[in-house]
């Protein structure tokens, strides 16, 4: 029986089965099978492999041809940076440095009730979204906290709001409670708070929060990294500080995979452990893989390691059913996990910084062992020659205070002196420009075959666009490492001058990537540092 002779609904399903690569080749067999191939379902089918992303759930409200065209016009915006709406939103006053942006949730940090330079409530935002059809504005301001909070993260898709707080002079435990994003209660899903004890005279320089699931892995600096699971108040993973070997960050790659981030190991490596969520109290982890990073001289160090990394937390249970309510809409698609990237900012030390150094690895070069690394007692060794060409390496910093990723795409910042558009204009103001790295592979094949001019998702931009490949960079031997290190992991840059903004000087804008979404914050540091000031936030969507 020929292909062509079955019915519709059967051929459609056999198209659905196979992978985008496949449905790309079968379109040039015939006129016939290229017709088909141009349905909405399998050009939906297609796109979404291209651009990483997993359907969302099937009882969601959007038909086929909206989620296509939604696709389009999200990869357009991102690719050429021609978003068509933006949204200025009021943010002034005095608030603390403690802020993030995730599941299209700004928290702000303000100041506790006559306390000087403490958290002590969080301002909530629900910034405007087309993944997700709502257009407005919603902000509201959760209750004053009993006590002050240092560090805080977010998982809107389960109303979920961890705050952190402890670990100063004087106190003598870390507490991590979880509460309704929405009311500020005590979470109906969580065992209670969960309590760190610390000696008296600790005090803890900083945090690092990551919510999966039902599991929140919690790194505190010079103290312990844990993994505990808040639904059921149980701790999955402890693994107490080592001042010789110390953790610098970590990431989720799954639900039962993570990376532990070691700078001070000749050479420095990423450690893939593996862990069994829900398995009970202190199920521990098994070491599964160590990849090396990069080697350096003996009288240099890797400081400095800040990492972030492009899961989409609470969102990648393609299994959740559609759900709406004041703070999530469950969107339509979702990245990939395996598609996601792990970015590190490091800064290398000879006494003072003396480097810096970028690098990028995409989630599935750590979720697959590379041939020919050596299994030494049920633990691979990935040495640096069998990973590095996977890796995208520049030698530049971080910057932006923090980098902020959301699938395969992070987003820098740069300023461009501003030319005065007449004589009455003052001088010395500055252009915002932003740039959009996206690692997906798929992307970088078709620039490289078909230009940067178009993108396989079938809107093409006519007007001139800053875009183009952009290659890993070689770090040489040198003074600073002891091996060479060459990257060959290439991006799609766009670049684009921000419409309307216009800053005073060349540190006042914060710009974060989250979903359909760019975000630029125009802030300032009070002159005692202890205050930021939050002037207002542009959100840039399609």
């Amino acid at each position: 029986m020929h292909l062509l002779s079955l019915p519709t609904e059967i051929i459609t399903q056999i198209f659905l089965n196979l992978t985008w690569r496949d449905i790309l080749k079968l379109k040039c067999i015939c006129k016939t099978i290229y017709e088909f191939s141009q349905s909405t379902t399998l050009q939906y089918h297609l796109l979404l492999g291209i651009a990483g992303y997993d359907d969302g759930p099937s009882n969601h409200p959007m038909s086929k041809s909206q989620r296509l065209n939604l696709l389009r016009r999200l990869e357009s915006s991102f690719n050429y940076g021609n978003f068509s709406r933006m949204t200025r939103i009021p943010l002034g006053g005095s608030y603390t440095p403690t802020y993030d942006l995730r599941g299209g949730i700004l928290l702000q940090g303000r100041y506790a009730p006559g306390g000087l330079h403490t958290t002590g409530g969080v301002n909530v935002f629900r910034l405007p979204s087309a993944i997700t059809d709502r257009g407005s504005i919603v902000s509201w301001k959760l209750p004053d906290l009993l006590k002050p909070i240092r560090d805080l993260n977010v998982d809107s898709s389960q109303d979920l709001l961890v705050l952190v707080g402890g670990g100063s002079l004087g106190s003598t435990a870390i507490e991590t409670s979880f509460v309704s994003l929405t009311t500020g209660d005590p979470h109906p899903l969580s065992s209670g708070t969960y309590v760190i004890p610390i000696p008296m005279h600790s005090d803890v320089s900083g945090f690092t929060i990551v919510i999966m699931g039902s599991s929140m892995g919690l790194l505190v600096a010079g103290l312990r990294f844990v993994i505990y699971n808040w639904k059921k108040g149980k701790v999955e993973v402890d693994i107490p500080f080592d001042d010789s070997d110390p953790i610098n960050s970590f990431f989720f790659l799954d639900h039962s995979r993570f990376g532990l981030i070691r700078g001070r190991r000749r050479p420095a490596n990423i450690e893939i452990h593996r862990f069994k969520p829900n398995e009970g109290a202190s199920s521990g982890s098994a070491l599964t893989a160590v990849y090396h990073l990069l080697s350096v001289d003996d009288d240099v160090t890797i400081g400095r390691i800040t990492c972030r990394s492009g899961s989409s937390p609470g969102l990648n249970d393609i299994l959740m059913p559609y759900m709406e309510n004041r703070v999530f809409s469950t969107p339509p698609f979702i990245p990939r996990l395996d598609d996601g990237i792990v970015v590190m900012g490091m800064t290398f030390f000879r006494g003072t910084p003396v480097a810096n150094c970028v690098m990028v690895v995409r989630a599935e070069t750590l979720m697959n062992i590379p041939e020919g690394s050596e299994c030494i007692d049920g633990v691979y060794v990935v040495t640096a020659n069998l990973w590095m060409d996977k890796t995208h390496v520049q030698p530049r910093t971080l910057g932006n205070w923090d980098c902020f990723v959301y699938g395969s795409r992070f987003v820098t910042m740069s300023y461009k002196e501003r030319v005065p558009e007449s004589w009455e204009e003052d001088e010395g103001s500055w252009l915002v420009q932003i740039t959009v790295f996206d690692m997906n592979p798929r992307l970088v094949a078709w620039a490289k075959s078909e230009g940067c001019k178009t993108t396989p998702y079938g809107i093409d931009c006519n007007e001139p666009i800053d875009r183009e490949i952009c290659d890993s960079s070689d770090l040489a031997s040198s003074e600073i490492l002891d091996e060479p290190w060459s990257g060959g992991l290439s991006a799609i840059t766009t670049r684009f001058i921000a419409d309307g903004i216009i800053a005073r000087t060349n540190n006042e804008f914060v710009v974060m990537i989250d979903g359909d979404r760019l975000a630029l914050i125009k802030l300032r540091i009070s002159d005692d540092r202890t205050r930021l000031l939050y002037l207002h936030m542009s959100v840039y969507y399609p």
